[in-house]
């Protein structure tokens, strides 16, 4: 009696493999590890300073790994870099609570030098709207994606870029003297 009771509890504990392997089922680290950095300066360009987008980057990872079993294993850098942005988005409003409570001038922000222009034109933007822009231009996502990985809606992803790309247009645009 002891023996079918154990045996009928390890099958209900053990999972059984009956699906198609995928992403899901593949080990973390090969799935997600090629994405480390295009991850580290995405959030670089969204927060502004290189240590604290490794961090979040790694605090991403451990929510991911701890998560693994949960994705459904379709898009795995869209599911990893939702995770990161979200980090991120929460880090700022920490960082603009902790600003506004110890009533101190911004940080300097991070730039870049190899184009300073640009990247202080990048700084100049909204968090939200440069992270916008960074998926559609630099990793191609569409607006439908990035409304998905962000929970907005798709016209709002659609203005963000649009304003941001008039913003850059401006900010880089040499001023004719008159």
């Amino acid at each position: 009696m002891a023996t079918t009771r154990s045996r009928s509890l390890r099958s209900l504990a053990e999972p059984t493999q009956t699906k198609v392997p995928s992403v899901r089922s593949a080990p973390f680290e090969p799935a997600v590890s090629p994405l480390y950095a295009g991850l580290v300066r995405r959030l670089v360009v969204v927060l502004g300073d290189a240590d604290e987008a490794q961090d979040v980057a790694q605090d991403a990872y451990l929510q991911a790994f701890r998560a693994w079993e949960r994705f459904d294993g379709s898009d795995v850098r869209a599911w990893l870099y939702t995770i990161a942005l979200r980090l991120a988005f929460n880090q700022l409003r920490r960082r603009r609570r902790w600003l506004a409570a110890l009533r101190r001038i911004d940080p300097k922000p991070w730039r870049d030098p190899v184009d300073p222009d640009l990247w202080a034109a990048l700084g100049d933007l909204d968090p939200q709207m440069r992270s916008v822009l960074m998926l559609n231009i630099v990793d191609g996502y569409t607006q439908m994606e990035i409304a998905e990985m962000l929970s907005v809606p798709v016209g709002t992803v659609s203005s963000w870029i649009s304003r941001s790309r008039v913003r850059l247009r401006e900010a880089l645009t040499p001023r004719e003297e008159t």
